[in-house]
């Protein structure tokens, strides 16, 4: 008799590995679509475009490394790729960045993932780490800097509240901060810029409901992460004084449901057992939770994915043998792990305090004069950008113009109006209102002050600094073809600023 024997994962239906990668696929098309409809739609062409083009460029480089490779290795190269599907990594990195990732980083990136994380291990089904957890690491590591100018960005809704220590003064400072990206409920929608694929709650959600009830991936990775997620935040912020506005946040921010859904269902990657996965979830969810508490990221996820693979030849021999007799055993498991969870995240806790920023509430219509006080936030300068660049998506209008002072309104990062306005998408961006002063008669810039900040406090005012500010002062303003800096980090806040500069010149010039 001869018997047949083939590696875990094992599926006990007639589902085909090809078949579920397609579902698979699917899925994740369906998640980036929503984010191209997005930026085509609030943005425009330019933008929605970019993101079509960074999905290209991952394409192309998990496919040429992957070719590449196998025609050294001297095996057929069409039927390697075909049972690799080098197209899964490239869409789940591509959906992990931001549009103005650079083209270069993430090719990069992509080939690292294929090589690095799953060629030199055996190929599909051998790898020990995620490859796009590891190509999205080495981005975070080594190309942080790499962004393209064109394509302004503001701090994403985790990089914000990092800033102010993971925690709220109150109800009504929470309500503010999270005005900028459109309230909790756009946050769950997703129409505000973030990672490609990780801003919609929504749409990740059904998708991820779809996959579960195909049998695509195992339903309980998800919902224990997430469950596990919610009553550890709840616990920190019921200590802290905070509302279930808390764990919520926790969970719509960042990429807590795209990792949980996409990522941590990988069954390469993760353990075969139920009783495994339960636990590499919670330990997922547990190293999440310390790393945006403790650590000096705004994101969790990736790491904790990448050290939980680590973990996960332990958890496959802790929970090795047959699952009934093994069942009292795993719940033990378990329950350890839930305590020591609850125990590390407490004490991670006690010394979480929330920040105060540095500027003012954006979409309160509060100036912030000189865009800064005493203790404004460090500098980092980024891509130059010349005068005479297109800054059409700023929106930048001259309201009035008194004895060489010209005040300037232009679009800012925040996602309400000051002035309670929103635009027929019941969308629109709150406003920088900047003074420029420029001498008529040496065409230089006198002075420049940001009287109404419109942006992510502890982030966006960055850009309007005083430190900032007083770089532009004295610039020739004839001399349009000039490059200035930006700042790091504060790339859209501090465009806002030559976007003025820009409209200034052009009502002298009138």
């Amino acid at each position: 008799m001869k018997f047949t024997f083939k590696p875990s994962p094992n599926y006990r239906d007639k589902q085909s590995t090809h078949s579920i990668m397609l579902e698979l696929m699917i899925g994740l098309l369906v998640v980036f679509g929503f984010s191209v409809y997005y930026y085509f739609t609030e943005f425009g062409s330019q933008y929605g475009i970019r993101a079509i083009g960074l999905l290209a460029t991952a394409m192309v480089a998990a496919f040429g490394t992957e070719a590449v490779w196998y025609a050294f290795s001297k095996k057929n190269v069409a039927k390697e790729i075909k049972n690799s599907f080098p197209a899964i990594t490239a869409t789940i990195l591509t959906l992990m960045v931001s549009i103005n990732t650079s083209y270069y980083a993430l090719a990069i990136a992509t080939i690292v993932a294929i090589l690095f994380g799953k060629l030199v291990f055996g190929g599909f089904g051998q790898n020990i780490f995620n490859p796009a957890a590891l190509g999205r690491a080495v981005i975070m590591a080594s190309f942080a800097g790499s962004v393209a100018a064109d394509f302004a960005t503001g701090a994403t809704p985790t990089a914000a509240y990092a800033s102010a220590g993971w925690m709220s003064t109150s109800a009504s400072a929470f309500d503010a901060f999270v005005a900028n990206f459109g309230g909790m409920s756009n946050m769950f929608v997703g129409m505000y810029p973030g990672a490609l694929g990780e801003t919609s709650a929504l749409v990740i959600i059904l998708v991820g409901v779809y996959l579960a009830i195909r049998k695509v991936i195992d339903w309980r990775v998800p919902v224990v992460y997430v469950t596990t997620m919610f009553v550890l935040t709840f616990m920190v912020g019921a200590m802290h004084g905070q509302g279930l506005y808390y764990p919520l946040f926790h969970l719509l921010s960042g990429g807590a449901l795209f990792g949980a859904v996409f990522m941590m269902t990988d069954p390469v990657t993760n353990p075969t057992s139920a009783a495994g996965r339960i636990i590499f979830a919670m330990g997922c969810a547990i190293l999440t939770v310390v790393i945006r508490l403790k650590a000096n990221l705004p994101e969790g996820v990736l790491y904790s994915i990448l050290l939980m693979n680590m973990l996960t030849p332990a958890i496959e021999r802790l929970t090795d043998g047959q699952q009934i007799k093994m069942m009292k055993k795993n719940l033990l498991t378990i329950g350890i792990v839930g305590v020591v969870g609850i125990a590390s995240v407490a004490a991670c806790s006690l010394g979480v305090t929330a920040k105060e920023s540095t500027g003012s509430d954006a979409g309160t219509g509060e100036s912030t004069e000189g865009g800064s006080s005493t203790d404004a936030p460090a500098l980092a300068l980024g891509n130059p950008v010349a005068l005479d660049a297109d800054f059409a998506k700023f929106d930048a209008q001259v309201e009035s113009s008194e004895g060489g002072v010209y005040v300037v309104k232009v679009k800012g990062y925040g996602l309400i109006d000051p002035e309670g306005h929103a635009g027929e998408s019941g969308i629109d961006y709150a406003r920088n209102v900047f003074e420029v002063q420029i001498n008529p008669e040496t065409n230089e810039i006198m002075s420049i002050k940001n009287t109404t900040f419109g942006d992510t406090p502890g982030i966006g005012d960055k850009g309007v600094s005083e430190a900032y500010l007083e770089t532009f002062v004295g610039l020739n303003t004839t001399d349009v073809t000039q490059e200035v800096d930006t700042v790091t980090s504060a790339t859209w806040t501090s465009e806002s600023v030559v976007a003025a500069i820009q409209a200034a010149i052009n009502a002298v010039n009138e």
